[in-house]
């Protein structure tokens, strides 16, 4: 465990550096008193300079009070003797220790994206936005309603500026239209990893079965599940579709390169496949009935950690998978949950979801008041104010034992932590695997899930899932076409996995095509073509 990433070499450093600093200057250059407010759109303006002074004399936040509100994932892990996502221990602490009067914004983990849009739609979103999905920051860009940072960045960052400077892979994830819109820092693996499976092994064992290899399988186990217990759902979970399109390497918002073209998922022949085994899996009775509408995960909650289900497509582990594995051993003390490695479709041997490096993407309003004191408040994360956000109070929730962070009780961590790790937006840290045996509390419970989770990442990481290039193209005519594409393939999916036979995969992908056509996908296409074609090189 290290707090600190690794350096670059020497050599290649100072080169990325020069090359960084030259970005840098330039959008420094599109407002030479570092203000970026979108009404001069990063243009020097006669309302920006302090009054009877020479441009670059007086700094136009000083003297502002430090003021900054930023969003929030509520996750529903506040209990109510902690207090809220907006008031508790960790968000007066971090006003303490950070001398920011900081407000957090929560908004619904399920519907963050469409939340975020309300808010912006009706000019109260927060001060600072993240999200994990970069191309939703592509949406915030075209939209208008974030502004350019690099002159911020330049002018006010010590910290982040020099981790920048020690990271310089990071910065074409955070550049659009040549200019820094987001700030990241990099995932440790345990961030690598997202989604995964478990499988009851109990249930494996009692029916003599293996874990399934093959979509085939997957399917056979499911209604062995089904025959062994007619009550029961034998497939649960709050990642159901994504992961059945990873099976199939076609994840409808992504990008793929086939032969030679850039071709979106959702219009790929496959994509008609992955819709073709949900529908399968519905109408064999494989899957809860309601689970396209269990936006907040509580029913696929309750199936697994009773007892009622037998495989759930969810996360790796840690956080609330982890507390779902307690409950289930809890209600369920033979229960013998283990992960399970993703099955091969006749498209090869894919991974699940797998985020890319940068970790959370944090942008600024375009009408924050304050953007010196938002980067402030950032240094201060990655200086180290990002430490006790994630593991809690030396002596209290952990000790250090050889260079890491070990739990002393479980259940006051998850009860009295847990919920800030999202706080920490920026964050420098490594974990290996083996750490997380390690990291957790002794008693047998503890070490029992840590090692699962060993187990998990490792199986998790196995096959590579599928990402034709390192980070997907976002540019204003794509992100227009999913602001209604997106809601169009959510609902045509349910009707071809709930309508009966009139409905199949074959006719929700023309549907899809259809859609993408008349949203000008042809146009899209060709875009995202010549972005291949320019950036390829530096994949």
């Amino acid at each position: 465990m290290q707090r600190n990433g690794k350096k670059m070499k020497k050599r290649h450093l100072l080169l990325m550096m020069a090359m960084i600093m030259a970005m840098l200057a330039t959008a420094c250059s599109n407002g030479a008193n570092g203000s970026n407010t979108p009404e001069n759109d990063g243009k020097p303006q006669e309302s920006d300079q302090p009054s009877g002074g020479k441009q670059g004399e007086e700094d136009p936040y000083e003297g502002l009070p430090k003021k900054v509100s930023i969003s929030m994932f509520d996750r529903g892990r506040v209990s109510s003797d902690e207090g809220t996502y907006e008031d508790n221990r960790w968000v007066k602490w971090i006003r303490e220790q950070s001398g920011i009067d900081v407000s957090i914004v929560p908004v619904p983990r399920n519907q963050s994206q469409d939340s975020l849009n309300v808010l912006f739609a009706s000019n109260q979103a927060p001060d600072l936005v993240w999200e994990y999905d970069r191309s939703y920051v592509g949406k915030l860009v075209s939209q208008g309603v974030i502004q350019p940072i690099g002159d911020y960045i330049e002018k006010y960052s010590t910290s982040y500026k020099k981790y920048l400077e020690e990271n310089p892979d990071l910065l074409p994830h955070l550049t659009f239209n040549g200019e820094i819109y987001a700030i990241a820092t990099k995932r440790p693996i345990t961030g690598i990893a997202n989604h995964g499976i478990w499988i009851r092994q109990d249930w494996l064992d009692e029916l003599n079965l293996e874990q399934p290899q093959t979509v085939e399988q997957f399917i056979e186990v499911a209604k062995a599940f089904k025959e062994h217990d007619p009550d029961s759902s034998p497939i649960v979970g709050h990642t159901t579709s994504d992961i059945y399109a990873a099976m199939y390497g076609a994840i409808n918002s992504m990008w793929y390169l086939e032969d030679g073209k850039m071709k979106y998922g959702a219009t790929l022949d496959r994509f008609a496949e992955v819709i073709e085994l949900e529908k399968q899996l519905y109408e064999l009775g494989l899957v809860d009935r309601e689970y396209l509408t269990d936006n907040d995960n509580q029913r696929s909650k309750q199936l697994w950690t009773t007892g009622k289900a037998g495989i759930y497509l969810g996360q790796w582990g840690g956080g609330t998978n982890d507390i779902m594995i307690q409950d289930l051993l809890a209600n369920v003390p033979e229960a013998r949950p283990v992960p399970m490695e993703m099955v091969e479709s006749p498209y090869g041997r894919y991974g699940a979801f797998q985020e890319s490096t940068p970790n959370i993407f944090v942008t600024f309003n375009k009408e924050i008041k304050n953007p010196k004191a938002a980067i402030e408040y950032l240094d201060w994360l990655v200086d180290g104010g990002w430490f006790p956000l994630a593991y809690g109070e030396e002596g209290v929730h952990y000790n250090m034992v050889n260079g890491v962070p070990k739990r002393i009780d479980e259940d006051k961590f998850n009860k009295e932590v847990l919920y800030a790790g999202e706080y920490a937006v920026l964050r420098q840290q490594v974990v290996n695997p083996e750490d997380l045996l390690a990291m957790a509390s002794d008693d047998e419970k503890s070490q029992k899930i840590a090692g699962l989770n060993v187990e998990s990442i490792k199986l998790t990481l196995k096959h590579e899932f599928r990402r034709d290039m390192p980070y997907q193209p976002s540019f204003d005519e794509i992100n227009e076409i999913r602001s209604t594409l997106d809601t169009f393939i959510k609902e045509t999916r349910a009707t071809a996995v709930t309508q009966g036979e009139k409905y199949d995969g074959a006719w929700a992908l023309g549907e899809i095509r259809k859609e993408w056509e008349r949203l000008g996908g042809a146009k899209a296409e060709e875009i995202a073509q010549k972005w291949y074609e320019e950036n390829k090189g530096g994949f």
